[in-house]
């Protein structure tokens, strides 16, 4: 067959719906246009069909090969007239700032939270989760596994996202969006957790406990002394060696939550403010020693699921000094400094348990 044939064949068969859409997954998918990841994308698009055997059909016209992985790929030779024609065939993805804006709007929670998560992870996950995983364990504890996966399939029907497979290795990736779009999405985001995360009761909390600690050295009459010392549960001999300094609140623009550190006497300590902290946030957050200030743990702190998210993490746990904290509740801890524990009182915890792989 020559280039020229195969090109009459290809826009022949295009004009067949079905044969477009798959024609346009292998496309967008390159290696990772495994049979069960064009069927699952099939599927969340047109419904029940004959996917199966459309793949089947086009190898035999000679339109479609297989590759090294059991992938479809266009037929070797003709892979430049393949993305020539298909390239012109494939669907507009809705604006990603368009799309969140109305799941803000609407209140889709679970929408924005997963829109968070493609926007932050990239398509090869972090070592032990492919990103897919990621994503579903995410949504799926916050949420529920049928809401993760009714939100894949309409963000798949909706030409957001696609899905793709290889050997095990699996994740969603938005398409057709160009990185000014991207980042109109990503400013929304930030202004929507800015306006959420500030009003939590917690960030005054924390503000009035660190101000306190570290304005302690600050004071010089003795009558503040005693009282500042009965409030923070510290001998006065203490106060006096005290030196304190607060950077105030800030936004993380890459991971989306209150951020701030001190420094009391010789102990530093970065905060972390945030409704839920992911394994992602956790895994990458280089920053220590850290205390992550949640409105609830993580299911992920037990001890086995803990090992697998720092599964190869660099730096691994046991270089780091992390610490998570539900304020008038408990904490869970890698490291002891005083510092911390003085924090933690003053958010009403006096109980630190250990987190340890």
């Amino acid at each position: 067959m020559t280039p020229e044939e195969y090109r009459t064949l290809v826009l022949k068969l295009i004009a067949k719906e079905d044969v477009r859409t798959l024609l346009g997954l292998v496309y967008l998918l390159k290696e990772y246009s495994s049979e069960d990841a064009l069927i699952r994308n099939f599927s969340a698009i047109h419904g029940d069909g004959e996917c199966r055997l459309q793949l089947r059909a086009l190898r035999r016209r000679r339109i479609l090969g297989r590759g090294p992985f059991d992938e479809y790929i266009p037929r070797q030779g003709y892979e430049s007239v393949f993305d020539e024609i298909v390239s012109d065939f494939i669907p507009d993805s809705p604006p990603i700032s368009e799309y969140l804006a109305d799941a803000i709007k609407s209140g889709d929670e679970a929408a924005i939270k997963m829109i968070e998560l493609l926007l932050k992870l990239t398509i090869h996950g972090i070592a032990g989760y492919t990103q897919y995983r990621l994503l579903e364990e995410e949504i799926s504890e916050q949420f529920s596994s049928s809401v993760f996966h009714e939100l894949e399939q309409r963000f798949i029907a909706d030409k957001l996202c696609v899905y793709g497979e290889r050997r095990g290795h699996e994740f969603l990736a938005l398409y057709n969006q160009s990185e000014e779009e991207l980042e109109r999405a990503r400013e929304i985001l930030k202004d929507k957790r800015r306006k959420e995360l500030f009003q939590m009761p917690v960030v005054k909390m924390v503000d009035d406990a660190i101000r306190l600690l570290a304005g302690l050295s600050k004071r010089e009459p003795k009558e503040w002394k005693e009282i500042a010392a009965t409030w923070a549960k510290m001998p006065e001999s203490d106060i006096e060696k005290l030196s304190g300094y607060f950077s105030g609140f800030r936004m993380d623009d890459d991971f989306l939550f209150i951020t701030g550190d001190m420094l009391i006497d010789r102990d530093s300590l970065y905060f972390v403010i945030t409704d839920r902290v992911t394994r992602y946030d956790i895994r990458e957050w280089r920053t220590d020693p850290v205390v992550f200030i949640v409105s609830e743990l993580p299911v992920w702190i037990e001890r086995t699921r803990l090992k697998l998210v720092f599964n190869d993490a660099y730096p691994k746990f046991s270089d780091r000094k992390l610490a998570i904290a539900v304020p008038d509740d408990i904490a869970y801890a890698n490291f002891k400094q005083g510092l911390l524990t003085r924090f933690l009182a003053r958010l009403g915890i006096d109980r630190i348990e250990a987190l340890s792989l």
